[in-house]
Parts: C-alpha cells; sequence; structure tokens
C-alpha cells in the first residue's frame, strides 16, 4: 500500500516516549490500526503507556485521506475526563503540547496517554457493562462545551468548530446525514435498496430537522460507540477509547450509537446507568430512537457507495427495519 514506508517505526515510537515521559521503553508493539491511526502499546517505568501515531494520507483509504486525527482535541478531552471518571486513560503530552522540540521531527502527529486496561467487546454485551457505560457518558455529556460539531483541534479548550446545529451535525458527519444535507429522499441510496421504507422514512423528516432547533439540547458526545472503542475488565467497564470523531452534538447520538452495535434491549441498562430520572430516561430514548433513523441511512448509504460492504450494509438495514416502526409511532 502506498505510504507505509512513511509509517512511524519502533525508534521513533520510543523517542517520542521518551519526550512524552522522560523514560526508556522496555517493550513496545502495535496493539491496533484504525482509519487514521495506529495504536502503539509501550511497556516502560510509570507506564504502560498508548502511542497514537497518525497515519500518513497517502497510506489511507480514499474516504479517510483528509480526515484530522484531532489529537490535541482528544488530549483537551481527556484532561476533563481525567478527574470524572477513573476508567479514563489519562493524557500526557500531544505534538501540540510536548515542551521542546517535537520528538517525531514534525513527520507524524501523535499523542501519548496512559494505558486503559480491558479488552474490547466481542460483540455482545453484560447489564452491568451497559449500565457503567451509561455512567461514563451521563459524565461526559456534562463536560462544559462551547460551539457545534466536529471539535476544534486545541488543547486548551472544548470546542466545536461550527457556529450552528446543523453545520455541527454535517461537521460529524459529512456529507451524508438525511435529511439535514438537505436532499430529498429520493436522492438517497434508500430507494435502490429498501423502497418499500421511503415513505415511512420521510414522514419522519420534520421530526429529525427539530433537532437544529436553538432549543435543542448538545453535549459533548464520544459519537462511535462501536464495540473497539468499549473495553471490558473482568465483569465491569475497563474504559472507553478513541475519542477522535468527538463532537458537540445532540446527547441522544451517542445513545444512538450504542444500539446500532449492541441493540436496544443493552441500551435499557445503558439508560438506566445513564440517569435515574425515569423522565430523562423516556425522553432520551425517544430521541435516541429518532436519531437511529438519521444515523441508520448513513450507514447504509457509507455501505453501498462510499465504503461498499455487503456485511455492513445488512447491518444497518437489519438495524433500520427494527427501529423505523416504533420511532415511526412516536412520530403518530
Amino acid at each position: 500500500m502506498p505510504g507505509l514506508g512513511t509509517l512511524a517505526d519502533a525508534p521513533a515510537i520510543a523517542r517520542i516516549v521518551h519526550a512524552a515521559t522522560g523514560v526508556d521503553p522496555d517493550d513496545m508493539r502495535i496493539a491496533g490500526r484504525g482509519q487514521t491511526s495506529i495504536g502503539w502499546r509501550v511497556d516502560a517505568p510509570g507506564g504502560p503507556y498508548c502511542v497514537i501515531v497518525a497515519i500518513p494520507p497517502e497510506a489511507r483509504h480514499q474516504r479517510y485521506h483528509d480526515e484530522p486525527t484531532n489529537y490535541a482535541a482528544r488530549h483537551a478531552v481527556l484532561t476533563a475526563l481525567a478527574n470524572l471518571h477513573a476508567g479514563t486513560a489519562r493524557p500526557i503530552a500531544t505534538a501540540a503540547t510536548i515542551e521542546g522540540s517535537d520528538p517525531a521531527d514534525g513527520r507524524w502527529d501523535w499523542i501519548v496517554t496512559t494505558w486503559t486496561q480491558g479488552a474490547p467487546t466481542t460483540g455482545a454485551i453484560t447489564d452491568t457493562v451497559a449500565t457503567e457505560l451509561g455512567r461514563f457518558l451521563a459524565t461526559l455529556h456534562s463536560i462544559p462545551t462551547q460551539g457545534f460539531g466536529w471539535l476544534q483541534d486545541t488543547a486548551t479548550t472544548i470546542r466545536g468548530a461550527e457556529s450552528t446545529r446543523h453545520d455541527g451535525m454535517l461537521s460529524r458527519w459529512y456529507p451524508d446525514l438525511w435529511p439535514f444535507d438537505g436532499r430529498p429522499l429520493i436522492e438517497h441510496p434508500l430507494i435502490r435498496v429498501a423502497p418499500q421504507l421511503v415513505t415511512t422514512v420521510s414522514q419522519l423528516r420534520e421530526l429529525l430537522l427539530r433537532f437544529e432547533n436553538e432549543r435543542t439540547e448538545v453535549a459533548l458526545c464520544h459519537t462511535d460507540l462501536n464495540p473497539e472503542h468499549i473495553l471490558v475488565d473482568g465483569d465491569h467497564l475497563g474504559g472507553v477509547i478513541d475519542f477522535g470523531d468527538a463532537a458537540v452534538v445532540p446527547p441522544a447520538f451517542d445513545i444512538a450509537s450504542f444500539a446500532y452495535y449492541f441493540g436496544w434491549q443493552s441500551t435499557e441498562a445503558l439508560l438506566e446507568g445513564y440517569t435515574s430520572n425515569s423522565v430523562l430516561r423516556d425522553i432520551r430514548r425517544a430521541e435516541a430512537q429518532q436519531l437511529s433513523i438519521a444515523l441508520a441511512l448513513q450507514k447504509i448509504e457509507k455501505h453501498t457507495v462510499a465504503i461498499p460492504d455487503e456485511a455492513r450494509l445488512a447491518t444497518a438495514m437489519a438495524f433500520l427495519n427494527e427501529t423505523l416502526p416504533v420511532a415511526a409511532r412516536r412520530q403518530a
């Protein structure tokens, strides 16, 4: 693959760790790779540590070629969470905060944090973990923010880069988030893959557009609660990782994201942890069911047009078929 020769290697990771922590690694290994970053586990005095380094644009899928890594914004989010939630990684340094010269010489953006214990979920999740994740989301959503949408890449504030809720949602899910992108539903791939659903989905348009209203609540959200980002340590939540897609959007987007990957039954346990207020639980559930329609349509478009994937398309369709009748009843 083009660009693989420009990826950060072990000596580069060692230099970054030494500059950030003052210690030298005893051992290091690649822990995982995403669309824009590679994560390393580094065992060293005071550690273990996690080092995340940007993948050069030329080595990414074309869809993610220009997507920012937002490591400084991740540092700001983790700083805000560090004193509020014990399972959150503690930020140590980024290329934007390091004192002295950049150990990567500007070749790679990077961030160093403490290591989060646990292993990614396997697609299923216990009620205990879901409830603890609900408590985590309540904490995350309580952090003060400014602006809307994808975060500005600064380590000192948590601020969405956009000035309106509309632009904020599109900045996170650009360019395909019906109905916020302004397209008629007939232009969406749904017309090809499930034309029988178009009439029912279209009836939800005005309801969904209410989330752009100036009175709509927004919060700091993770926005991508897939199994790889939720770590389980024994019978409990180990932590939540990868805040690269964090954004200031309606908080129910996080609940909808969780429901997409883990189902509505587990979402009930999450809501129990999220709040003891039954009225607020009902509100968040209803909002999540509505926003799940927009999220499912975004996934359908992604896996039919941008990154075709029949298995993931089938998952998105199954979720839409399950959720649409409930959202439609609430509309009625």
